[in-house]
């Protein structure tokens, strides 16, 4: 999925440098990393070992402080855009999704997390999707990070969190690597298969739903490259050359008369 997320146009560098956009963009972020702060406190009232509800609650802590983070950037955002008059109110009060483009639905951008997995799947399968979550937010915060250069506050704000993002994925791949050590080897892989499947069974669905032109496009696109393409230059140089050629000698039947 990544390969082909790299094709699309880069929608997030430009919201990035719209102040209202960065704006929304950022009380999105907000909304989002509260949500899953409550997600987690849920889960760890729930998690039997000790070690995992510690690193559990201190993620719980971490995307509080997030939320909070983000929260503050956006108002001093807000009142540069206030100062500004680059929109009226209503306009500037919705949540943006920079990853389309799009107005933001309010998902939860931990999308598949809810409280309701740990109870159905068991805690192996919980911290599969929560490392799947987790490497997939370090990678996007490392991009909006590069793409903030230009606005100093809010890089600074993905740089401080980036840093939380990577103790979330370290601690969830030690705990699925002891429980490999452990015997369970297999569901661990299960789960972590399952959890990137729903992630980009997900962005697939999110893609045709939210731009539905955009990515008939992209997929034409991926199609002809990886497709048509190969077959149109394989049978270009199988075509026969033109104008007027010698005949080829005859054979068969003929040459036996």
């Amino acid at each position: 999925m990544s390969v082909l997320v790299s094709l699309l146009p880069s929608r997030s560098r430009a919201a990035w440098r719209d102040p209202v956009r960065r704006y929304r963009t950022l009380l999105a972020f907000s909304a989002t990393e509260a949500d899953g702060g409550k997600n987690l406190l849920a889960c760890a009232a729930q998690v039997e070992d000790d070690g995992l509800r510690e690193h559990l609650l201190k993620h719980a802590d971490d995307e509080v402080r997030h939320a909070r983070l983000f929260r503050d950037r956006a108002a001093q955002v807000r009142a540069e855009v206030a100062d500004a008059g680059a929109a009226d109110g209503s306009q500037v009060e919705r949540l943006w999704d920079v990853s389309t483009g799009r107005e933001s639905d309010g998902q939860d951008a931990h999308g598949f997390l809810s409280d309701e997995l740990l109870d159905t799947r068991g805690v192996v399968a919980y911290v599969a999707m929560l490392h799947v979550a987790e490497l997939k937010a370090e990678e996007l915060f490392a991009r909006f990070s590069k793409e903030t250069a230009h606005d100093p506050g809010t890089q600074a704000v993905f740089d401080e969190i980036l840093k939380d993002e990577r103790y979330h994925v370290a601690y969830t791949r030690r705990f699925l690597d002891e429980w490999r050590q452990q015997g369970f080897a297999q569901e661990v892989e299960r789960e972590l298969r399952a959890a990137r499947s729903s992630r980009f069974v997900g962005a697939w669905r999110r893609l045709g739903l939210r731009s539905a032109s955009g990515f008939s496009c992209l997929l034409l696109q991926v199609l002809y490259l990886t497709l048509l393409m190969p077959f149109g230059l394989l049978a270009r140089r199988n075509r026969p050359p033109r104008g007027w050629q010698q005949p080829a000698p005859v054979t068969g039947l003929q040459d036996q008369a």
